[in-house]
């Protein structure tokens, strides 16, 4: 817990109660650092000279605030840094995360970044400035305390009561307080309160994040056409604002409008190339519109961005060679493969898209013997639990029709097709996988039996919620889920039918267990999913309700 002294007057920071991690690549800088901090009382410092080190430490020691260096040599800079640790939340939120930089141009980084820093300071400053600089963002932190605590804690209801509490006693924090509890209606789904809040604070003052917040609220409730004119607006007054560039994505696709999305995308990417998400999204958009340019320039452009980002998949090095591969430039596919050779062979993922991707090589080349190896390592590691993205499961399949092992194809595809089983894309990929392969008719029947029950019983647990017989309905989307165990809008519709069913007719603690493990596998599936938090949420009111504990383990 952050320690601090507490006086009758405006409360002051005791520093040397403080313990702070300095991250700096440069012995000579962090020794002038931790001299700095020492001259304002702060003398619990530890350092480390790069990313690696810095996770060392903070995975065993929590911190008050870290100073972290953007630049820091060879590996992660100070920005993937802290993108990791928000990521894979390894520091809480009362954690101050200070950047201190030389670089002129990391104030465009940070404007662009998608997870920034508390704040940002370019080298040289004064022990003085730092101090100031620090002192606001502590105090900001203390009066947020039991917002954050209750965040951590997913009591997401408890959280914007403090957040309302802050508003009436805090007037000081009036606006960090709305920010945060319009971010906490958006997640739990209550669109139109965020909505009503944004229109709210944009009444005080037209806040640029106020006003994407509420394009969003208002693309989250289907209204797209009054997204699409708050974003135009948005952008004529800050044509900088790349997040609402990816925001006017969403819309657009919302709206089928695939090309208008890419344009807003590629003109985000103009602004700041670096985030390697935007990057991804763009290269899938441009894909999907058969703009395989500059799907490829994306795909490339992400992993030379996000070489140590965490947001980096070996899915990324398969869609890249997915790509090069459809505009038959076979030596890019090798090349791409050696180049990131490293990289790919440290996970069973990256093995997974090595061993495909060497497969389609070995078709193209006519080494069906070498494919037929690329097969066999794919399979041991889907036998072991290795997944791969659906496209990269078409890839192989291809690969296994290429080799005349249809069955094993067949398989494949059907296990694509039952958890994509709304995906026209993905369908229409598996179509041509057929098509090419001279096996139409027997492709039409894998697809229609693989998708046939999964969509029955999809559609039957609907229209059985909707008649009010929830435990029938529960039964056949579990069912529908255990066909496709990746697909979470399945996952998601079984937990909510089974809360409904328990909420009309009480405790049913085999059904909970179910929604539990149901909801875990949604969550990983589709991580950030608006659906999820008041998944969640209704989850725990249902636990507390009726006295039920979470099994451990």
């Amino acid at each position: 817990m952050n320690a601090f002294l507490k006086t009758a007057a405006e409360p002051h920071i005791d520093y040397s109660a403080l313990r702070a991690l300095v991250v700096d690549d440069n012995p000579g800088m962090r020794n002038a650092l931790r001299l700095t901090l020492a001259n304002f009382g702060v003398t619990k410092v530890q350092v480390a000279a790069n990313a690696a080190e810095a996770l060392f430490q903070i995975r065993n020691r929590e911190y008050d605030f870290i100073l972290c260096d953007f630049n820091l040599g060879d590996g992660r800079d100070g920005q993937q840094l802290l993108e990791e640790l928000r990521h894979g939340n390894l520091i809480p939120l009362e954690t101050v995360f200070m950047m201190v930089t030389s670089e002129s141009f990391y104030e465009k980084v940070v404007a662009t970044a998608e997870l920034a820093p508390d704040d940002y300071m370019i080298k040289p400053f004064s022990a003085e400035v730092l101090c100031s600089r620090l002192e606001s963002i502590l105090l900001r932190k203390k009066a947020f305390r039991e917002v954050y605590r209750h965040f951590a804690a997913h009591e997401l209801e408890a959280a914007i009561a403090a957040c309302d509490a802050l508003v009436r006693e805090r007037p000081r924090y009036v606006v960090d307080a709305l920010r945060f509890k319009g971010e906490l209606l958006v997640t739990l789904g209550r669109f139109d309160e965020a909505e009503a809040l944004y229109q709210q604070v944009i009444q005080m003052r037209a806040i640029p994040w106020a006003r994407l917040g509420l394009a969003r609220a208002l693309h989250l409730q289907q209204k797209d056409e009054a997204a699409e004119a708050e974003l135009h607006d948005v952008l004529e007054r800050a044509p900088e604002m790349v997040a609402a560039y990816d925001l006017l994505a969403d819309v657009r696709m919302a709206k089928k409008d695939a090309a208008g999305a890419q344009e807003a995308l590629q003109r985000g990417v103009e602004i700041s190339s670096r985030t390697v998400r935007r990057q991804q999204k763009l290269g899938e958009t441009a894909y999907a519109n058969g703009d395989l340019d500059t799907a490829r320039k994306a795909y490339a452009t992400a992993i030379d961005k996000g070489r140590h980002s965490v947001f980096l998949s070996p899915g990324d090095y398969g869609n890249l060679c997915r790509v090069q591969a459809e505009q038959g430039d076979y030596k890019a596919v090798a090349d791409t493969l050696k180049k990131n050779k490293s990289e790919l062979l440290a996970t069973p993922e990256g093995r997974l898209v090595t061993a495909v991707t060497q497969g389609v090589l070995h078709v193209q080349a006519g080494r069906q013997d070498e494919a037929a190896k690329s097969l066999d390592e794919a399979g041991v590691l889907r036998a072991a639990g290795t997944r791969g993205d659906p496209r990269l499961m078409l890839d192989l399949a291809g690969v296994c029709m290429s080799s005349g092992r249809h069955d094993e194809a067949d398989g494949i595809v059907a296990e694509v097709a039952r958890n994509a089983h709304d995906s026209d894309a993905l369908l229409a990929k598996a179509r041509k996988l057929y098509e090419e392969s001279g096996r139409v008719d027997a492709g039409a029947s894998v697809l229609a039996s693989a998708t046939a029950d999964v969509r029955r019983l999809n559609n039957e647990g609907v229209v059985l919620a909707q008649r009010g017989d929830f435990r029938t309905a529960a039964e056949k989307l579990l069912t529908a889920s255990e066909s496709a165990p990746y697909n979470p809008r399945i996952a998601m519709n079984a937990v909510w039918v089974i809360l409904k069913h328990i909420d009309k007719s009480g405790m049913d603690e085999p059904m909970i267990e179910a929604a539990r493990r149901t909801l875990d596998a949604a969550e990983r599936q589709a991580p950030g999913h608006p659906r999820l938090a008041g998944l969640r949420r209704d989850m725990k009111e249902m636990e507390s309700r009726f006295g039920i504990q979470r099994k451990a383990g």
